[in-house]
């Protein structure tokens, strides 16, 4: 019994000595304190270095890992496809390249140009493999059903700034002027500047409807983007109100494009001329028939309904 009142007045004492401090540092909050003085911005008049240091560490020729890095996402913005699979890895438990050669030469070039990111994409552009088209060969498929060896382009779907960029411009409404400030994504679909200067961000006004369809940038995933195909895209492509408007501003400006004299009336005419607008290709003539077909039976607005079409066609939105 003495032992277990000893030890409840050793607590009462605790207690007392916790509320004792709480109180006092309640009032330190409270009252602020005269002897502080804020910190002014200062800069230091001489620099350490360091920073400099460790960019110079990072792009030494020593170190080529940041150059075959820097490839591997140019690779894969033009190619759909990595050089090295892991490339948010590419220590010992990354994957290996599956052309290690073009990566090592991509690497070298790119440190031995100063750095010149153009330069690496003018080889990649001017490159054969790059030129390849997209179509399929039954004897190549079999032996490198994966495309590997690159006998084919990948195909790849555009990203979704491009894709609402696309849009502006068959509309004629794009803005591309350079320059100024960045803009709200959520105001993407009510103002025509080019995707590149809307602000991307994971709070509220960071996205807009159609970008987050198609997979618009998450700043979580810095690495590589993602890339879905779900029902709700080919519904924003067919009957979304930005759609409309675009669809309707896309016929203007192609019965523009038309002579006034003898091809505005004339549906084949439109049709070829859409088709270039939208696609950037011509019509084959069964394409041709069934697009004038369609216009002659559905009145008015079937000239917007066929640019509707079209911007659903998969060569508006696939790169080949």
């Amino acid at each position: 019994a003495d032992q277990r009142k000893t030890a409840m007045a050793v607590a009462q004492l605790r207690i007392t000595k916790a509320n004792t401090a709480v109180v006092a540092a309640n009032k330190a909050v409270a009252t602020p304190p005269d002897d502080y003085e804020p910190l002014s911005v200062q800069t230091a008049k001489t620099s350490t270095g360091r920073r400099t240091a460790l960019a110079s560490m990072l792009i030494h020729r020593n170190n080529p890992l940041t150059a075959r890095v820097a490839v591997n996402h140019i690779w894969l913005r033009h190619f759909h496809v990595p050089l090295v699979e892991t490339v948010f890895d590419f220590g010992r438990n990354g994957k290996p390249p599956t052309h290690p050669r073009i990566l090592d030469y991509l690497a070298v070039e790119l440190m031995e140009s100063g750095w010149d990111m153009k330069h690496i994409h003018r080889l990649i552009v001017k490159s054969a493999a790059y030129q390849r088209g997209s179509q399929d060969d039954a004897g190549n498929s079999q032996i490198d059903p994966d495309n590997v060896w690159l006998w084919r382009m990948n195909t790849g779907r555009m990203e979704a700034e491009v894709i609402r960029d696309s849009l502006l411009y068959i509309a004629d409404d794009l803005d591309v002027s350079a320059g100024g400030r960045s803009l709200g994504n959520a105001e993407a679909l009510t103002t025509n500047r080019r995707s590149l200067y809307y602000e991307t961000y994971p709070e509220a006004g960071g996205a807009n409807p159609l970008g987050e369809l198609f997979d618009a940038p998450n700043p979580f995933e810095c690495y590589r983007r993602t890339s879905t195909i779900v029902p709700q895209q080919a519904l924003a492509l067919n009957n979304s109100d930005f759609v409309h408007q675009v669809s309707q501003k896309a016929v203007r400006r192609v019965e523009a494009l038309l002579d006034p004299d003898s091809d505005k009336l004339s549906d084949r005419h439109f049709v070829e001329t859409a088709f270039l607008a939208v696609l950037s290709r011509s019509p084959s003539v069964e394409e041709s028939t069934k697009c004038e077909e369609f216009l002659s039976s559905y009145g008015d607005k079937a000239r917007a309904g066929l640019i509707r079409v079209l911007i659903n066609h998969s060569d508006f939105v696939s790169i080949q």
